[in-house]
């Protein structure tokens, strides 16, 4: 290993207060997942800052067409991933990756039963937060979800539901 990338990773460790291979490990497994599972359909990667200039050029009307293609978007990256376009498989394999790795929103769900409710939390402004509200809704409906309960408390979406 290169002595500059040894420091930077010896410097994080002290930093977190983590043993070094613990370090390099949650940096690897970051890094695979990523490229097994983001980066299987082009993905461009840009600043927070750069995304929100853009994002604030939407109007509702764009969103809502924008929001269409989601869950074709997504239908074809399970494809590409051999795993089938379930409920199970978009909580694990694209809510929680997204929360991991794209800094959209923080993402925790729980489970009762039939019961499910997944919850959202995103500091990108009230504009996101109803886009999200859309994006979470159209993967939803495209799963044959119905009768969502749907509530946003601030910078939190909260999804409730009954999978039947």
């Amino acid at each position: 290993m290169q002595n500059n990338i040894l420091q930077v990773l010896k410097k994080e460790s002290e930093k977190r207060d983590l043993p070094l291979n613990a370090v390099i490990g949650r940096i690897l497994s970051k890094n695979v997942i990523f490229d097994m599972q983001m980066n299987v359909l082009p993905t461009i990667t840009m600043s927070q800052a750069l995304f929100s200039k853009i994002f604030d050029k939407l109007d509702e009307k764009n969103q809502r067409e924008i929001v269409l293609y989601v869950p074709k978007s997504v239908k074809q990256l399970f494809v590409l991933l051999n795993l089938n376009y379930d409920l199970k498989n978009i909580i694990e394999s694209h809510f929680i990756i997204m929360d991991k790795y794209c800094g959209w929103y923080n993402f925790h769900y729980d489970l009762k039963g039939d019961k499910y409710r997944l919850v959202f939390e995103a500091d990108l402004g009230s504009d996101w937060i109803q886009f999200l509200k859309l994006y979470v809704t159209s993967i939803l409906n495209s799963l044959r979800i119905s009768d969502i309960d749907v509530k946003i408390e601030g910078s939190v979406l909260v999804f409730e539901f009954i999978k039947k």
